[in-house]
């Protein structure tokens, strides 16, 4: 088994630790970073720094995330940032073991150094990783996903199309959706029909959140009706629930007898210009 591929106590890697390994070693790299430096900063020897470069050792979880923060980076970063490269390596072929890459030995620049010996071809491509996943990281914080799925809600004569799978991500400012409730009980849906007009145009995407699933008089909400489903506005007509459409004054009276259950409260729409 080669050095790189050893964990401190010596058995293989996860393939976590490979991913943070592959990052701590390009990294060290390109930064031409001094070994006793980054000793001291993390508060070991150099020579168990040495040791984790080279392969022979790796740090506990704690201690890599202080290795991460030499690099002004979060521990979440460096193992994107190692999965990346591990990924742009070879790959085994089929049948080959286990393990999904091969890690290739480093080689080492300087036996005084320890530091791998990189190319300005190969320097490029890492800060270009580390620019995307910077990037990644940035939109995270300031924008969160919220999936589009594959079901429709009606506003005419009901929809059967209740498909959960996720055709892409829609991305709200953090801040603003988190003033709406629950990002992680959200999703977007297509509608389609015209009997909410003009609330909900035809065609429109609309944010549903499906932690709101009690009846509040006069609000939107994605709703299956006897195997149907619709986007209506409930109501309350002579004591009994009742959906309602924005531009028919007649409502549908529901009884104990159908099958009926709120989905989640409509909170935004928005539409596709012709």
């Amino acid at each position: 088994m080669p050095p790189a591929a050893l964990s401190e106590s010596g058995s293989p890697r996860s393939g976590e630790e490979q991913c943070f390994w592959k990052a701590l070693v390009d990294l060290a790299a390109m930064e031409n970073a001094n070994q006793a430096g980054l000793a001291a900063f993390v508060g070991v020897s150099q020579g168990y720094v040495s040791k984790i470069l080279s392969g022979k050792q790796m740090p506990k979880h704690g201690l890599r995330r202080r290795f991460a923060a030499f690099f002004e980076l979060s521990y979440e970063e460096m193992l994107a940032l190692g999965r990346e490269r591990l990924e742009n390596q070879a790959y085994l072929p089929e049948g080959e073991g286990s393990r999904r890459y091969h890690v290739r030995e480093p080689q080492y620049g300087g036996e005084a150094t320890g530091r791998p010996a990189s190319t300005g071809a190969d320097n490029a491509a890492l800060k270009s990783m580390l620019r995307d996943i910077r990037a990644r990281e940035m939109h995270q914080v300031y924008y969160t996903e919220v999936p589009l799925r594959e079901a429709t809600g009606s506003m005419g004569g009901g929809s059967t199309e209740t498909g959960d799978r996720t055709l892409t991500y829609l991305s709200f400012r953090t801040e603003w959706i988190r003033s709406k409730g629950n990002p992680e009980y959200m999703t977007v849906i297509r509608a389609f029909g015209d009997s909410m007009d003009p609330t909900i145009t035809d065609g429109s995407v609309v944010l549903i959140d499906e932690g709101r699933r009690q009846f509040v008089k006069n609000k939107v909400y994605y709703l299956r009706y006897n195997g149907q489903m619709y986007i209506k506005r409930l109501v309350e007509r002579e004591g009994h629930l009742a959906i309602a459409s924005d531009n028919d004054p007649n409502v549908l009276l529901v009884s104990d007898a159908d099958d009926f259950e709120i989905i989640g409260r409509c909170i935004w729409t928005a539409k596709d210009l012709d």
